[in-house]
């Protein structure tokens, strides 16, 4: 495909999106007065100015400007059940009513972690907290009082929120400054990261055992945790090799480390999330998102004598509080979200994700187009490469000029995307079809 023709015809799309886009562009210059950079999400950022939503209401959210968008975003997967589902809605005017949040515990937040053990047997015992980044931090935290070990183990480019140790060699640079694919380096992503942080984190190859046990192994006596997304989502959705996790639990058993899925995202893949998916228990999880029905909710949990530390009636040795933990309105929003996602709701989705999965192949064969799509659960992601990642630097050679060019393509004819996305309840066979329809649309032209 000649780079520079889709470097121009992207060029159109941007300005038609900007002239298509008047008051989301005045809404930007507006917010830059106040927030730096016009933004307070770094991850909602966009170039020239993002969208500005008004409302959403099932597959669709509408913005300032007036446009109605088929949403395969979700708000980064959170929206399982789409935009203002009417049992959501009515569950939370209803809870609203009656208070919005109290100095002392509800029954809800005790209806919700008996559905979360009886779907995740390796929750023995559950806290809750208020966002994906606090279930990580607290989880890292008991990790290194339970073991007394100082280190945390993660995986290059991985997503596990803003906490000091999430923001180590999360989706860095490629360059020489990574060190050798097999013995990947700890670089700071963010500045006013502590180098003793640096030297508390050690940076694992996704999907390279071998290497893993090497450096685990190496330094056993000092790792407290080590800690994954089973499908490396924020790394490019990446597959795990058969018995990689697996392998992951047996090397942490060895050396008295504690292994912690991060299950965040990868929780919506099914009923009991990526443990349920592969077969390995791990002994403690992180979740957020699906379980907080939209609203701002997590938690953590996992082995009893782990989170007893957290026991305030045997003396707790690690103090967790928090205004918002398990808050009703996220308590009632997680529990219809739960409750409606059933096995046969899981099957569903997970049909139509696979079935998107083959139809964007065929498409991209067809428009000769070279991509990968992979599909897991509800969750699909597409790279312009000429093989399926395997690990964050290979996912992280994917073709941005196709990836900018094909979403504001999307963009402008009422499509929301991000290199892929995830398939929510509503959606039928019709919104999948519509999608595959634009891609071939978009590449139809070269």
């Amino acid at each position: 495909m000649d780079k520079q023709a889709l470097q121009n015809s992207l060029d159109g799309l941007i300005t038609e999106y900007v002239t298509n886009n008047p008051r989301s562009g005045k809404m930007f210059e507006r917010a830059k007065e106040s927030l730096p950079g016009g933004n307070t999400r770094t991850g909602a950022y966009m170039h020239p100015f993002p969208v500005y939503i008004e409302r959403g209401e099932g597959v669709y959210f509408y913005d300032l400007d007036g446009h109605r968008l088929l949403d395969f975003v979700n708000n980064n997967t959170a929206l399982i059940l789409g935009h203002a589902h009417p049992a959501i809605v009515e569950a939370l005017q209803d809870r609203v009513a009656k208070g919005t949040a109290f100095s002392r515990p509800t029954a809800l937040e005790i209806e919700m972690a008996e559905l979360l053990r009886e779907r995740v047997p390796s929750l023995e015992r559950i806290r809750f907290c208020s966002s994906g980044t606090e279930a990580v931090l607290n989880a890292l935290r008991v990790a290194r009082a339970f073991t007394g070990k100082r280190k945390i183990a993660r995986f290059e480019g991985a997503y596990h929120g803003v906490g000091e140790y999430a923001l180590v060699s999360y989706v860095p640079p490629l360059g020489q400054d990574l060190g050798p694919a097999d013995r990947p380096r700890s670089v700071p992503s963010t500045a006013g990261l502590s180098p003793a942080v640096l030297e508390e984190v050690l940076v694992l190859p996704f999907n390279d055992a071998e290497a893993c046990t090497e450096i685990i192994n190496e330094n056993a006596d000092d790792i407290a945790a080590v800690i994954v997304d089973p499908l490396a989502t924020g790394a490019g959705t990446c597959i795990p090799e058969d018995g990689f996790l697996t392998r992951l639990k047996e090397l942490t058993t060895q050396i008295g480390a504690l292994l912690v899925f991060d299950e965040i995202i990868s929780f919506r893949a099914s009923p009991g999330g990526a443990q349920e998916l592969y077969g390995v228990k791990p002994d403690l999880t992180c979740m957020a998102k699906v379980i907080a029905g939209g609203t701002p909710g997590a938690a953590f949990g996992g082995r009893a004598d782990v989170m007893k530390l957290y026991d305030p009636t045997s003396g707790a040795k690690i103090p967790q509080s928090g205004t918002y933990n398990a808050n009703p309105i996220a308590m009632v929003a997680g529990l219809v979200t739960l409750q409606t996602m059933t096995p046969k709701a899981y099957e569903k989705i997970r049909a139509l994700t696979q079935q998107l999965g083959t139809e964007l192949e065929a498409v991209f064969t067809e428009v000769n187009v070279e991509a990968q799509v992979t599909t897991v659960g509800s969750l699909f992601r597409v790279h312009f490469l000429s093989r399926p990642p395997r690990n964050y630097r290979e996912a992280a050679q994917d073709d941005k000029l196709l990836q900018d060019y094909l979403f504001f393509w999307l963009l402008n004819h009422g499509i929301h995307w991000s290199g892929g996305g995830n398939v929510s309840l509503p959606m039928t066979e019709a919104h999948i079809d519509r999608l595959t329809a634009e891609v071939r649309n978009a590449f139809q032209q070269f």
